[in-house]
């Protein structure tokens, strides 16, 4: 990947970070009932981490194709 690929991988991400809370906090509902729910360092880097291995796969599946 250049450097115009990880920049592009890189807004993508602060597209989508929000995403994760949002996500987070729809589980905790779904699976506690109603309320607001904190997300410590650990699962959000968790989270985090997932969305860019997935972000980095798509990338390299739209270059191989």
């Amino acid at each position: 990947m250049d450097d115009e690929d990880w920049r592009d991988m890189w807004e993508q991400f602060d597209e989508h970070s929000f995403d994760i809370r949002e996500e987070f906090q729809k589980e905790m509902v779904a699976k506690y009932g109603k309320g607001y729910y904190y997300m410590d360092g650990d699962e959000d880097w968790k989270r985090q981490k997932a969305l860019i291995q997935k972000l980095i796969e798509a990338k390299l599946k739209e270059k191989n194709t």
